[in-house]
């Protein structure tokens, strides 16, 4: 067993900058109105400093009893308010050691480190570099020698250095290659064909929220009347000035998350790096990636870029308290956020060369078509005539609106669905109203495999596949609808069967 050990006395520090962050709203709602609230000002300014003090208060009875040590095959951290729990991982199972940077850790050269196992996570906030590398250190050893089976004492390991590559990286040694980094021009194209727009929508609604109140309504009507009384050419403009206004904001977003965005791979683990004003690494181990994505929208398709992800299983309460990747649900971890289509062929190899990447061929017969499109265009149109009646005369015209982006997504649906088999390995393609998703799944890595069929669809020949793999802390499904009978029984019998005579991804569609 090893000693006990404190965190350092700059997490005090760290602990109140990281309040002071919370706190920031209503810190700018005082400023802003603190001439308004007639005489109360100095009341709930007083209140809040108390309120922090004692927030703060909590934070610095916690740090001082927190503390970390070693136990064999346990790596433990202590700490509580009142009463003191123990929170342990198993050093055998560790997966990753993974570091986060604000501007205060930057200032006085600390780290925040994570280590994290399929099922658990623990933060420690904060390490002096120094430290935070000789934990990696021995957690690494112990982990590795464990692994082998000896005996050694990781005392020794004082000496003994991880290769830290260009700069500070607590994973275990090995050689590091940069497989894809993003300059700052791939960044600014990633915001053209993504969702920089609504990232800038997003910050100026919430921003008008929070400052409605302090807003006079005279310059809101003064603004209505402006746009009422100009020409519709100006008005354009005025909309298209806007637009640009969103990119720019969304872009400065995106470029203080992601700048200098680099993915390196090891081994056993890719290592993601990123930030400009916070720095934040995160490891994904290849042993535990459990489903693969692309994602390419029309725009993307245009220009002959892809996205890149892959599907992990994570600890439910770490992915809440430090959302360290670039994640657009739980599990899922954009890798490659914007990478030409022809390189990643030959990249996606290298990353994670077990699986076969088969491209997909259209399965979806002509008879299903309709099918995409009957339930869907029903509902709409008969939600379209209620709303036209009661509410609105001309709702008719966005139903009419409505009704052709449902044909037309139908039409998607029935030309885009696909899928390929090989005899380890699945390919679902699935189009989006705006993409195409193509995700690949080993067959050990299915939990469930289901086949669907209604007295209809019995009648058509038809069916719906339906498969469910692990993702975060839960479980992901994805869904093949309107294929042939004949397509749902060779998928359900490649799931099934481990070794035949005739086997299904043998067999002719």
């Amino acid at each position: 067993m090893y000693d006990e050990k404190k965190l350092h006395p700059l997490t005090l520090i760290t602990d109140a900058y990281n309040r002071l962050v919370s706190f920031v709203i209503p810190i700018l709602f005082f400023a802003f109105s603190s001439s308004r609230l007639e005489g109360l000002g100095l009341i709930l300014t007083l209140l809040f400093f108390t309120i922090f003090g004692l927030v703060y208060l909590v934070d610095v009875l916690k740090f001082i009893r927190t503390s970390y040590w070693i136990d064999n095959n346990r790596f433990v951290v202590k700490s509580g308010l009142f009463i003191q729990k123990e929170k342990d991982v198993q050093i055998s199972r560790i997966q990753s050691i993974d570091y986060s940077e604000n501007l205060i850790h930057r200032v006085f050269n600390v780290t925040k480190i994570e280590i994290k196992t399929p099922g658990k996570g623990i933060a420690l906030d904060a390490l002096s570099k120094e430290n935070a590398l000789k934990l990696a250190n021995q957690l690494h050893y112990l982990k590795e020698t464990q692994r082998e089976g000896f005996s050694q004492s990781a005392q020794g390991m004082s000496g003994k250095q991880i290769d830290r590559h260009k700069g500070f990286s607590l994973q275990e040694e090995g050689v590091t290659k940069t497989v894809y980094a993003m300059r700052l021009v791939d960044i600014l194209k990633m915001n053209l064909m993504g969702g920089s727009i609504l990232k800038g929508l997003i910050v100026l609604v919430g921003a008008v929220n929070v400052f409605e109140e302090l807003i006079s309504d005279a310059l809101f009507d003064q603004a209505g009347t402006i746009i009422s009384q100009t020409s519709v050419v100006s008005q354009l403009i005025i909309v298209g000035l806007l637009f640009i206004i969103l990119y720019v904001v969304g872009s400065v977003i995106s470029v203080i998350k992601n700048f200098d965005y680099k993915v390196e791979l090891t081994k056993n683990h890719l290592t993601i790096e990123k930030g400009l004003l916070e720095v934040k690494s995160q490891t994904v181990a290849l042993a535990n990636i459990q489903s693969v994505w692309e994602e390419q929208n029309w725009l993307q398709k245009l220009f002959g870029y892809t996205t890149f992800s892959v599907g992990i299983t994570s600890d439910e309460e770490a992915a809440k308290k430090d959302d360290t990747g670039e994640n657009n649900e739980k599990g899922k971890i954009i890798l490659l956020p914007l990478i030409k289509k022809k390189q990643l062929a030959s990249l996606r190899a290298e990353i994670v060369p077990h699986f076969n990447f088969l491209p997909t061929q259209q399965v979806v017969p002509i008879r299903s078509l309709r099918r995409f499109v009957q339930w869907p265009l029903l509902f709409w149109i008969s939600l379209t005539l209620l709303a036209s009646y009661f509410l609105w005369p001309l709702a008719w015209t966005i139903g009419a609106a409505g009704s052709l982006v449902i044909l037309l997504y139908g039409y998607r649906s029935y030309k885009k669905t696909g899928y390929a088999l090989s005899k380890e390995e699945v390919t679902f393609q699935l189009p989006k109203l705006i993409s195409t998703e193509t995700i690949y799944l080993r067959k050990d890595r299915i939990l469930n495999l289901t086949v669907k069929q209604n007295p209809l669809l019995k009648r058509s020949r038809l069916g719906k596949v339906e498969v469910f793999s692990a993702l975060g802390d839960s479980a992901q499904n994805k869904k093949v609808s309107f294929i042939e009978e004949a397509d749902c029984e060779r998928l359900f019998d490649w799931f099934l069967v481990n070794e035949r005579s005739v086997e299904p991804w043998d067999q002719k569609t």
